[in-house]
Protein backbone atom coordinates (compact mmCIF):
# COMPACT_ATOMS: atom_id res chain seq x y z
CA UNK A 1 0.00 0.00 0.00
CA UNK A 2 1.68 3.32 -1.19
CA UNK A 3 2.32 5.63 1.80
CA UNK A 4 0.83 8.98 2.54
CA UNK A 5 3.88 10.85 3.14
CA UNK A 6 6.89 11.49 0.52
CA UNK A 7 9.71 12.65 2.03
CA UNK A 8 11.67 14.72 -0.64
CA UNK A 9 15.70 15.54 -0.28
CA UNK A 10 18.14 16.61 -2.52
CA UNK A 11 22.13 16.13 -1.51
CA UNK A 12 25.11 17.39 -2.72
CA UNK A 13 28.41 15.85 -1.10
CA UNK A 14 26.63 14.72 2.15
CA UNK A 15 28.15 11.65 3.27
CA UNK A 16 28.82 13.21 6.80
CA UNK A 17 25.66 14.61 7.62
CA UNK A 18 22.89 12.03 5.72
CA UNK A 19 23.14 9.55 8.54
CA UNK A 20 22.21 11.74 11.22
CA UNK A 21 18.81 12.58 8.99
CA UNK A 22 18.06 9.39 8.51
CA UNK A 23 18.70 7.94 11.88
CA UNK A 24 15.82 10.95 12.93
CA UNK A 25 13.72 9.40 10.68
CA UNK A 26 14.39 5.63 11.87
CA UNK A 27 13.30 7.60 15.69
CA UNK A 28 10.03 9.69 14.15
CA UNK A 29 6.81 8.57 15.82
CA UNK A 30 5.37 8.90 12.46
CA UNK A 31 6.72 6.21 10.04
CA UNK A 32 3.78 6.10 7.09
CA UNK A 33 6.51 7.37 4.77
CA UNK A 34 9.07 6.76 1.90
CA UNK A 35 12.02 8.94 1.18
CA UNK A 36 12.89 10.24 -2.07
CA UNK A 37 16.66 11.42 -2.74
CA UNK A 38 18.23 12.81 -5.73
CA UNK A 39 22.03 13.16 -5.22
CA UNK A 40 22.65 15.69 -6.81
CA UNK A 41 26.34 14.97 -8.42
CA UNK A 42 27.99 13.75 -5.03
CA UNK A 43 31.55 13.04 -5.31
CA UNK A 44 31.52 12.26 -1.87
CA UNK A 45 30.54 8.68 -0.68
CA UNK A 46 27.02 10.16 0.14
CA UNK A 47 25.48 6.95 -2.20
CA UNK A 48 27.07 4.15 0.15
CA UNK A 49 26.45 5.94 3.32
CA UNK A 50 22.45 6.20 2.09
CA UNK A 51 22.83 2.16 1.19
CA UNK A 52 22.35 0.79 4.89
CA UNK A 53 19.29 1.92 5.84
CA UNK A 54 17.66 0.97 2.40
CA UNK A 55 16.10 -2.30 4.17
CA UNK A 56 14.97 -0.06 7.10
CA UNK A 57 13.33 2.59 5.49
CA UNK A 58 11.64 2.99 2.28
CA UNK A 59 14.20 5.01 -0.06
CA UNK A 60 14.10 5.81 -3.69
CA UNK A 61 17.07 7.33 -5.11
CA UNK A 62 17.84 9.12 -8.39
CA UNK A 63 21.81 10.21 -9.16
CA UNK A 64 22.73 13.29 -11.43
CA UNK A 65 25.92 12.70 -13.19
CA UNK A 66 27.04 16.42 -12.46
CA UNK A 67 25.73 18.73 -10.12
CA UNK A 68 22.92 20.88 -11.33
CA UNK A 69 22.13 22.68 -8.31
CA UNK A 70 18.92 22.38 -5.72
CA UNK A 71 16.45 23.42 -7.42
CA UNK A 72 16.80 21.38 -9.87
CA UNK A 73 17.67 18.27 -7.45
CA UNK A 74 14.83 18.55 -5.87
CA UNK A 75 12.47 18.65 -8.51
CA UNK A 76 13.76 15.55 -9.65
CA UNK A 77 13.62 14.12 -6.27
CA UNK A 78 9.65 15.21 -6.28
CA UNK A 79 9.37 13.52 -9.41
CA UNK A 80 9.97 10.22 -7.66
CA UNK A 81 7.20 10.94 -4.70
CA UNK A 82 4.11 8.92 -4.92
CA UNK A 83 2.10 10.38 -2.19
CA UNK A 84 -0.05 12.74 -1.63
CA UNK A 85 1.67 14.64 1.09
CA UNK A 86 5.22 15.56 0.72
CA UNK A 87 7.24 17.23 3.23
CA UNK A 88 10.77 18.56 2.13
CA UNK A 89 14.18 18.13 4.12
CA UNK A 90 17.29 19.28 3.51
CA UNK A 91 20.06 16.78 3.74
CA UNK A 92 21.61 18.36 6.73
CA UNK A 93 18.81 18.32 8.72
CA UNK A 94 18.20 16.19 12.39
CA UNK A 95 14.54 15.73 12.99
CA UNK A 96 12.45 15.10 16.62
CA UNK A 97 10.61 12.43 17.29
CA UNK A 98 7.16 14.79 16.74
CA UNK A 99 8.15 16.32 14.45
CA UNK A 100 6.26 14.63 11.45
CA UNK A 101 3.54 14.35 13.09
CA UNK A 102 3.45 17.88 14.49
CA UNK A 103 3.99 19.00 11.13
CA UNK A 104 1.10 16.72 10.11
CA UNK A 105 -1.30 18.35 12.94
CA UNK A 106 -0.19 21.73 11.95
CA UNK A 107 -1.35 21.34 8.22
CA UNK A 108 -4.85 20.15 9.12
CA UNK A 109 -5.57 22.29 12.21
CA UNK A 110 -4.88 25.54 10.16
CA UNK A 111 -6.35 24.58 6.95
CA UNK A 112 -3.08 25.54 5.28
CA UNK A 113 -1.70 24.00 1.87
CA UNK A 114 2.17 24.44 3.46
CA UNK A 115 2.95 23.92 7.19
CA UNK A 116 6.30 24.44 7.50
CA UNK A 117 9.56 24.54 10.97
CA UNK A 118 11.96 26.57 11.74
CA UNK A 119 15.92 26.08 12.78
CA UNK A 120 16.50 25.13 16.45
CA UNK A 121 19.44 26.82 18.21
CA UNK A 122 21.51 24.06 18.31
CA UNK A 123 24.18 23.40 15.63
CA UNK A 124 25.14 19.94 14.85
CA UNK A 125 28.54 20.57 14.35
CA UNK A 126 31.35 22.18 16.52
CA UNK A 127 32.55 25.91 16.90
CA UNK A 128 31.57 29.24 18.40
CA UNK A 129 30.24 30.77 14.78
CA UNK A 130 28.02 27.84 14.27
CA UNK A 131 26.83 28.04 17.54
CA UNK A 132 26.29 31.40 16.65
CA UNK A 133 24.51 31.53 13.47
CA UNK A 134 22.13 28.47 14.75
CA UNK A 135 20.76 30.99 17.88
CA UNK A 136 20.55 33.86 15.26
CA UNK A 137 18.55 31.84 12.78
CA UNK A 138 16.18 30.09 15.76
CA UNK A 139 15.62 33.58 16.89
CA UNK A 140 15.03 35.22 13.53
CA UNK A 141 11.91 33.24 13.11
CA UNK A 142 10.69 33.79 17.09
CA UNK A 143 7.87 36.25 15.91
CA UNK A 144 4.78 34.38 17.82
CA UNK A 145 3.89 31.74 19.36
CA UNK A 146 1.53 30.38 17.26
CA UNK A 147 1.37 29.55 13.68
CA UNK A 148 1.23 32.46 11.52
CA UNK A 149 1.08 33.45 7.64
CA UNK A 150 4.39 33.19 5.22
CA UNK A 151 5.58 33.51 1.75
CA UNK A 152 8.52 31.63 1.43
CA UNK A 153 8.43 28.12 0.61
CA UNK A 154 11.87 27.27 3.34
CA UNK A 155 12.27 23.45 1.82
CA UNK A 156 14.64 22.45 4.72
CA UNK A 157 11.21 21.90 6.86
CA UNK A 158 7.73 21.84 4.57
CA UNK A 159 5.00 19.72 4.49
CA UNK A 160 2.94 20.69 1.50
CA UNK A 161 0.14 19.29 -0.07
CA UNK A 162 0.63 17.87 -3.57
CA UNK A 163 -2.10 19.58 -5.32
CA UNK A 164 -0.61 22.93 -4.03
CA UNK A 165 3.09 22.14 -5.53
CA UNK A 166 1.46 20.77 -8.88
CA UNK A 167 -0.15 23.83 -9.59
CA UNK A 168 3.25 25.54 -9.54
CA UNK A 169 5.22 22.95 -11.05
CA UNK A 170 8.08 22.64 -8.45
CA UNK A 171 10.99 25.09 -7.76
CA UNK A 172 12.04 27.36 -10.92
CA UNK A 173 15.00 26.34 -11.93
CA UNK A 174 17.40 29.28 -12.36
CA UNK A 175 21.40 29.33 -12.89
CA UNK A 176 23.41 27.56 -10.73
CA UNK A 177 24.23 30.03 -7.92
CA UNK A 178 20.78 31.96 -7.75
CA UNK A 179 20.28 31.41 -4.08
CA UNK A 180 16.32 32.38 -4.44
CA UNK A 181 14.76 28.80 -5.28
CA UNK A 182 12.76 29.06 -1.80
CA UNK A 183 11.88 32.58 -2.03
CA UNK A 184 10.54 32.28 -5.44
CA UNK A 185 8.77 28.90 -4.77
CA UNK A 186 7.14 30.63 -1.68
CA UNK A 187 5.82 34.13 -3.77
CA UNK A 188 4.66 31.45 -6.34
CA UNK A 189 2.11 29.82 -4.10
CA UNK A 190 1.49 32.39 -2.32
CA UNK A 191 0.63 34.69 -5.64
CA UNK A 192 -1.69 31.83 -6.58
CA UNK A 193 -3.62 31.92 -3.41
CA UNK A 194 -2.31 28.85 -1.64
CA UNK A 195 -1.88 29.08 2.54
CA UNK A 196 1.98 29.01 3.71
CA UNK A 197 1.48 28.95 7.56
CA UNK A 198 4.97 28.27 9.51
CA UNK A 199 5.31 27.63 13.37
CA UNK A 200 8.28 28.99 15.44
CA UNK A 201 7.27 25.61 17.77
CA UNK A 202 8.17 23.13 15.26
CA UNK A 203 12.00 23.15 14.91
CA UNK A 204 14.86 20.48 12.97
CA UNK A 205 18.57 20.80 14.03
CA UNK A 206 21.33 21.94 11.48
CA UNK A 207 24.98 21.42 10.58
CA UNK A 208 26.23 25.17 9.74
CA UNK A 209 29.56 23.91 8.51
CA UNK A 210 31.18 27.11 10.25
CA UNK A 211 32.99 29.79 9.53
CA UNK A 212 33.06 29.37 5.45
CA UNK A 213 29.21 28.45 5.05
CA UNK A 214 27.85 31.23 7.81
CA UNK A 215 30.36 33.63 5.30
CA UNK A 216 29.00 32.53 2.44
CA UNK A 217 25.50 33.07 3.77
CA UNK A 218 26.31 36.68 5.33
CA UNK A 219 27.75 37.78 1.63
CA UNK A 220 25.98 35.25 -1.73
CA UNK A 221 22.78 34.97 0.38
CA UNK A 222 22.06 38.32 1.36
CA UNK A 223 22.93 39.36 -2.26
CA UNK A 224 20.36 37.76 -3.41
CA UNK A 225 17.53 38.63 -0.65
CA UNK A 226 18.18 41.83 -1.96
CA UNK A 227 17.59 41.02 -5.60
CA UNK A 228 14.54 38.94 -4.56
CA UNK A 229 12.85 42.29 -2.63
CA UNK A 230 13.27 44.21 -6.04
CA UNK A 231 11.79 41.19 -8.32
CA UNK A 232 8.90 40.67 -5.80
CA UNK A 233 7.48 43.94 -5.52
CA UNK A 234 9.73 45.37 -3.31
CA UNK A 235 8.05 43.42 -0.51
CA UNK A 236 9.74 41.87 2.71
CA UNK A 237 8.79 38.36 4.00
CA UNK A 238 5.64 38.43 5.38
CA UNK A 239 7.32 37.67 9.05
CA UNK A 240 10.81 36.90 10.00
CA UNK A 241 12.45 40.12 11.90
CA UNK A 242 14.31 41.06 8.37
CA UNK A 243 13.36 45.32 7.90
CA UNK A 244 14.79 45.71 11.77
CA UNK A 245 18.00 43.24 11.48
CA UNK A 246 18.58 44.82 8.14
CA UNK A 247 18.53 47.98 9.20
CA UNK A 248 20.01 47.49 12.37
CA UNK A 249 22.73 45.52 10.48
CA UNK A 250 23.52 48.66 8.43
CA UNK A 251 23.99 51.32 11.62
CA UNK A 252 26.87 49.59 12.71
CA UNK A 253 29.12 50.21 10.12
CA UNK A 254 27.75 53.70 10.02
CA UNK A 255 28.40 54.40 13.48
CA UNK A 256 32.11 52.69 13.26
CA UNK A 257 32.71 55.33 10.06
CA UNK A 258 31.24 58.08 12.16
CA UNK A 259 33.15 57.44 14.57
CA UNK A 260 36.38 57.55 12.84
CA UNK A 261 35.67 60.58 10.89
CA UNK A 262 35.14 62.45 14.31
CA UNK A 263 38.51 62.70 14.74
CA UNK A 264 38.31 65.31 12.49
CA UNK A 265 34.93 66.66 13.34
CA UNK A 266 33.88 65.86 17.04
CA UNK A 267 30.07 66.89 16.17
CA UNK A 268 30.06 63.89 14.40
CA UNK A 269 30.07 61.73 17.83
CA UNK A 270 26.62 62.27 18.15
CA UNK A 271 25.45 60.72 15.15
CA UNK A 272 27.59 57.71 15.49
CA UNK A 273 26.50 57.10 18.96
CA UNK A 274 23.11 57.55 17.71
CA UNK A 275 23.89 54.79 14.78
CA UNK A 276 25.18 52.24 17.64
CA UNK A 277 22.74 52.44 19.93
CA UNK A 278 20.20 51.70 16.76
CA UNK A 279 22.25 48.67 16.22
CA UNK A 280 22.13 47.57 19.72
CA UNK A 281 18.31 47.78 19.67
CA UNK A 282 17.62 45.89 16.91
CA UNK A 283 19.60 43.29 17.77
CA UNK A 284 18.65 43.46 21.38
CA UNK A 285 15.93 40.90 21.38
CA UNK A 286 19.09 38.34 20.11
CA UNK A 287 21.38 39.41 22.53
CA UNK A 288 18.37 38.37 25.47
CA UNK A 289 17.99 35.45 23.98
CA UNK A 290 21.32 34.55 23.65
CA UNK A 291 22.17 35.47 27.20
CA UNK A 292 18.71 33.06 28.49
CA UNK A 293 20.20 30.50 26.26
CA UNK A 294 23.89 30.02 26.82
CA UNK A 295 24.77 32.79 29.44
CA UNK A 296 26.95 35.80 29.46
CA UNK A 297 30.24 34.37 27.73
CA UNK A 298 28.22 33.55 24.80
CA UNK A 299 26.02 36.63 24.71
CA UNK A 300 29.20 38.49 24.40
CA UNK A 301 30.74 36.20 22.00
CA UNK A 302 27.34 37.25 19.95
CA UNK A 303 27.77 40.99 19.97
CA UNK A 304 31.12 40.82 18.80
CA UNK A 305 30.41 38.35 15.92
CA UNK A 306 27.38 40.42 15.05
CA UNK A 307 29.36 43.68 15.24
CA UNK A 308 32.33 41.84 12.83
CA UNK A 309 29.70 40.48 10.18
CA UNK A 310 27.79 43.92 9.84
CA UNK A 311 30.50 45.10 7.80
CA UNK A 312 29.93 42.16 5.98
CA UNK A 313 26.57 42.05 5.32
CA UNK A 314 26.03 45.72 4.50
CA UNK A 315 28.67 45.29 1.84
CA UNK A 316 27.07 42.59 0.53
CA UNK A 317 23.99 44.41 0.57
CA UNK A 318 24.93 47.86 -0.76
CA UNK A 319 26.78 45.98 -3.67
CA UNK A 320 23.63 44.15 -4.49
CA UNK A 321 21.23 47.40 -4.19
CA UNK A 322 23.79 49.18 -6.66
CA UNK A 323 23.08 46.39 -8.95
CA UNK A 324 19.66 46.68 -8.41
CA UNK A 325 19.41 50.70 -9.29
CA UNK A 326 21.51 50.38 -12.24
CA UNK A 327 19.45 47.75 -13.83
CA UNK A 328 16.19 49.81 -12.81
CA UNK A 329 17.76 52.37 -14.98
CA UNK A 330 19.83 51.30 -17.70
CA UNK A 331 16.84 48.40 -18.02
CA UNK A 332 13.89 49.17 -16.61
CA UNK A 333 13.49 46.00 -15.06
CA UNK A 334 15.25 44.23 -12.24
CA UNK A 335 17.84 41.83 -12.85
CA UNK A 336 15.36 38.64 -11.61
CA UNK A 337 12.50 37.87 -13.56
CA UNK A 338 9.52 38.68 -11.35
CA UNK A 339 7.64 36.05 -13.42
CA UNK A 340 9.50 33.37 -10.95
CA UNK A 341 8.13 35.15 -8.31
CA UNK A 342 4.66 34.92 -9.36
CA UNK A 343 4.86 38.57 -10.25
CA UNK A 344 4.20 40.03 -13.61
CA UNK A 345 6.79 40.82 -15.62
Amino acid sequence: MPSSLSIVVAAYNSEKEIGVLLNSLLSSKERDFEICFCDDGSTDGTLQEIEPYRNRLEIRVVRNQTNLGVAAARNQALALARAPLLLFLDADVRLYPETISRLLRGLDETGADVFEGVYSPVALDDGLISAYYAAFAHRSFLISDHPVAYNVFNAWCALCRREAMDAVGGHAVTPKGVEVENEALGRKLAARGFKIMIDPSVAVDHHWGGASKVFFIFTSRVYWWVKTFFAAGRRFELCLTTPSYGLGTAAFPAAALLLAASVFNRWLIAPAVFFAAAFTFAYAPFYRFALRYKGPFFCLSCIVLSACFSFVITASAAYSFIEELLSLAINGRPSLDPAIFGSPS
